[in-house]
């Protein structure tokens, strides 16, 4: 009866998309693009970050500089930009003749207060530990902003790239009356049942956007979504399961296309503090029992790859000579485990989200093989409401988190994410800090030498890697499905949907 009803509503769905959807331009230029999504948005507000709003950023705001593939920032809103000689002040030169969507002007007090709204701790930005590397915003004149450092920040661009810009006049109405630079413009929003937007036609790139509107709509599930996208009432969707990729990729009118790994990491974060992962034995024991391979064939379907380094082959923090510093080897695992006192084994639980269910999943295959050395490894799966908190305060011997950042500069990762930061305050979620581990951390986040940071970040790559706080598993790969009408389909860095260059043929 579940799989009946789950039918019924996809094509009740269909018919109710296919009467509401205008009718699409047959060329090159214009139309609607109707993009399916996994639930409603939860705010406009560009600086939370949550993945429920991911269609919405680039599509709405602009940044300064957006990162390309190869971590070097192209300009958006600035035109140009200089570090000063002691590296301690970045100077925009900002684009002229840039307009917001309510037609007033773009000028550097925009940028000074959207840095400042990020900064603001009652904001609950995402960024707001990236912001705060920045001591003051200096507006120099209309068209130059000059951002001051207390040290140097090599990464600074890892917050450029995140650092959306929002009309400095409707800011505190930014979720009621969201007003960007970015090739669409909000037109309406139908909580729970879809969120349209509409052409910008005074956008600053005059060949975009080519579409006339965007309509995101929000899908009760994934059967709904895929159906919808093969009946040809959705264009493109988002993060459909792992198991339909090469369906999908092989059904006729319609592609896949993937988004960079590392904008997101599955890990299982120990919690140093409580017995037995005080003791660094046992960690490295834990490494050598997860099955990293068979965990990305079974739970993801071979469309990501497994990990142990934090970072992709791009970063200056991997090292090719550390790929095999633990494989799944359960000899070893058991050889450690005596090693340390535990050979009879022991119990442990892991808390892991009602929301992210492949993290339970993948626990279920890590259960298994720890199985064979009298560990028992207990799954709790809790809600949302619950996760958050036990998470923040460090309620578990275990946890499975995805951390973010993992595509950009590594001073960025280990710096501000809640997996890695150093601590002591605030303590990162293994409540692992060392000194050794804080003095590597904030070498690198202000060493300007290419050569020399590579040299710390690899001996910072070593260093957690013999700790083994984190148990680092695999990337999670963004994807989406299309029908092969859909052209000039990009993303970001963290995958996150770029749609002004898209166009729908035939």
């Amino acid at each position: 009866m579940k799989l009946l009803a789950r039918v019924v509503l996809a094509v009740s769905l269909i018919l109710a998309m296919a009467a509401a959807t205008p009718a699409q331009a047959q060329s090159d230029d214009g139309g609607t693009l109707n993009f399916g999504h996994l639930g409603d948005f939860q705010y406009f507000d560009p600086y939370l970050l949550p993945l429920a709003d991911w269609p919405m950023f680039n599509q709405m705001y602009n940044v300064l500089a957006r990162y390309d593939d190869t971590l070097t920032p192209q300009p958006e809103l600035a035109e140009s930009w200089e570090f000063s000689d002691d590296k301690l002040t970045l100077t925009f030169k900002l684009r002229p003749g840039v307009k917001f969507h309510n037609g007033r002007d773009f000028v550097a007090d925009d940028v000074k207060s959207s840095l400042e709204y990020a900064q603001d701790p009652e904001t609950r930005a995402n960024i707001r530990t990236l912001a705060w590397a920045v001591e003051s915003a200096e507006v120099v004149d209309d068209l130059t902003v000059a951002f001051h450092f207390a040290d140097p920040t090599p990464a600074a661009f890892d917050l450029i790239d995140l650092l959306f810009i929002v009309n400095k006049e409707t800011l505190e109405e930014i979720n009621s009356n969201p007003v960007g630079t970015g090739p669409f413009r909000f037109a309406e929003w139908a909580p729970g049942d879809f969120a349209r937007f509409e052409r910008f036609e005074g956008y600053w790139r005059e060949d975009a956007p080519y579409l006339d509107e965007v309509i995101v709509r929000a899908i009760p599930d994934a059967a709904t979504m895929i159906a919808n996208l093969e009946g040809g009432t959705l264009d493109v969707i988002a993060a459909p399961p792992a198991s339909e990729f090469e369906r999908l990729g092989a059904t006729e009118g319609i592609k896949v296309v993937k988004g960079f790994p590392g904008g997101l990491v599955w890990d299982l974060s120990l919690n140093v503090g409580r017995e037995p992962f005080d003791n660094k034995l046992v960690r490295q024991a834990l490494q050598h029992a997860l099955d990293r391979e068979r965990i990305v064939d079974i739970v993801f379907f071979n469309i990501s790859d497994p990990w142990i380094q934090p970072q992709s082959d791009k970063s200056p923090l991997y090292d090719p000579e550390l790929e095999g510093y633990y494989t799944f080897d359960l000899d070893k695992a058991r050889s450690l485990l005596e090693e340390a006192g535990y050979a009879d084994g022991f119990e442990f639980t892991v808390l892991t989200a009602t929301t992210n269910p492949d993290g339970a999943r993948l626990l279920q295959v890590f259960q298994a093989d720890l199985a064979q050395l009298g560990i028992t490894l207990h799954i709790d799966e809790v809600e949302p409401a619950q996760y958050r908190p036990r998470a923040l305060d460090l309620d578990f011997d275990g946890a499975i988190f995805t951390y973010g950042r993992a595509s950009k500069d590594p001073a960025s990762l280990f710096g501000t994410t809640g997996v890695w930061r150093p601590g002591p305050e605030p303590i990162n979620l293994s409540n692992f800090t060392t000194e050794e581990y804080r003095r590597l951390v904030a070498e690198g986040q202000h060493e300007v030498d290419a050569e020399r940071r590579q040299e710390i970040y690899q001996e910072l790559n070593r260093y957690q890697l013999e700790q083994s706080f984190i148990l680092v598993i695999t990337p999670v790969v963004r994807w989406w499905a299309m029908k092969d009408t859909v052209e000039g389909f990009a993303n970001n860095l963290d995958s996150m949907p770029i749609l002004e260059q898209v166009r729908i043929e035939g």
